[in-house]
């Protein structure tokens, strides 16, 4: 008696998801960076000045120090951004003290001199 090979259904997403791998698709998920439909990309200093709605030459001072101290790598993106959030949830009609405030006591655990 000859046995036959047992066959495998495979699933849908299976499927799915061979078509994608072979797609070359996934190489290009990962690139934020890139303007999507013509749309500029907005720097951290411009994002933070509208965002916050900086006003006074010394906020604007303050911001510009903070976009120099990330693109120097001594203050994680990461952190500016979560605490840029935090405070337009906080304050929407003027959240700038609050990232100023919040910002200076999260640098200074830190070592960051803000």
């Amino acid at each position: 008696m000859r046995t036959q090979p047992m066959r495998t259904r495979r699933s849908p997403a299976v499927f799915l998801v061979m078509t994608l791998a072979l797609s070359g698709l996934p190489g290009t998920w990962g690139r934020a960076e890139e303007p999507v439909g013509g749309a500029e990309v907005i720097s951290l200093e411009d994002q933070l000045k509208t965002g916050l709605k900086a006003r006074r030459p010394k906020e604007t001072e303050f911001i510009g120090e903070v976009a120099r101290l990330v693109n120097a790598g001594k203050l994680p993106r990461k952190l500016v951004d979560s605490t840029f959030m935090w405070a337009l949830r906080r304050r929407t009609n003027y959240p700038f003290p609050a990232f100023e405030r919040a910002l200076r006591l999260q640098a200074d655990q830190l070592g960051v001199d803000l």
